[in-house]
This record gives C-alpha cells, structure tokens and sequence, in this order.
C-alpha cells in the first residue's frame, strides 16, 4: 500500500495488485468414462493422495432449478495443497416445478436435463482444482501419472482465465 496526497489535504491509500500475491490454481481436465469414486480411487493411487468424498455437493442454480455436483477433497498440510476432484457434469437437479407443491412433483423432475459446472468444456467429465500451488508444483509430471491411469481418455491443463466469469465464479467454494 503506497500513500498519495492529494491537493485537499487527505492522504488517500492506493492498494498496489501483484499477481503473485494471490495462490496460484492448477486446474485439469479429465476426460473418462469412471463413476467418480473409481476416479478417486485411481488419484489417490496414482498421485499419494488421499481424496475423500464432502457430503456437502456443489450446488449451482441454474433457470431449471438447483444442480448438485459431486466432488472430493484432499488437504496436503505438508505441500499446504488443497486438491479437489470435482464433476463436471450432473444429471441430478431438483426443477423449480417443485416449488409449487405436490401438484406438479414429479420424480422425473429430480434428472431432468444435464448441467454442467464449466460451461465451456461439455466433453470434459471431471476437473482436478489444485490450489496454492507454486513454481514448485510439477504440472507435466502430474500429467504424466494421469496418462497413465486406465480408461482416463483425455487430460490437459485449462488456464482459469480462459474461462467465463460465470464459469470461474463455480469453481470458488
């Protein structure tokens, strides 16, 4: 923070904006035909971590209602990472229908349509979110064990700014 006078007699504060003070965020896209606790199963083999499933599930209203996505978590205290595997696509959403009462309460309404948690990456399953990683972290090594994982057909590195702001707005929980 710098201070700068101005004519009126005021010293006014100007906050100066480093983009290395902010954590850096390693986001993957995973693309693979595995339930997601399988998925988890296979990180956690393949990276030394240890996701566990939140019970609490991503929630995201859209105009059909409310969808819930799952996602996993695993807190490395001793890298002070935080990785999430998260589900890019959901078929499970409670429909705005329901707020009108039983009339129109249909279970159908519970997989309605699918939704998807970045909208601009359809074809992609599932992200790895990696935060507070450093220049340390090795993003191609971590590539490197998930093109060795089984039936994980596709995975690369998405750059969080090339995303939507609704879209970046979803990853922050």
């Amino acid at each position: 923070m710098t201070p700068s006078k101005k004519n009126t007699g005021e010293i006014v504060h100007k906050l100066d904006y480093d983009e290395d003070d902010h954590e850096h965020i390693v986001l993957i896209a995973i693309k693979s035909n595995m339930p997601d606790y399988k998925m988890a199963y296979h990180l956690n083999r393949s990276l030394g971590i240890r996701l566990e499933k939140l019970l609490q599930e991503i929630s995201l209203t859209t105009e059909n209602g409310i969808t819930y996505f799952r996602n996993f978590q695993y807190e490395d205290c001793k890298n002070h990472l935080n990785w999430r595997l998260i589900e890019n696509k959901s078929n499970y959403s409670i429909s705005n229908l329901e707020e009108a009462g039983p009339l129109f309460k249909d279970e159908s309404d519970l997989f309605a349509s699918t939704e998807y948690l970045i909208q601009e990456w359809k074809t992609i399953d599932y992200f790895i979110l990696v935060e507070n990683a450093d220049h340390l972290f090795d993003e191609e090594e971590l590539l490197e064990k998930l093109d060795k994982i089984k039936n994980v057909s596709t995975q690369f590195i998405v750059e969080v700014d090339s995303l939507s702001i609704k879209s970046q707005k979803n990853l922050i929980f």
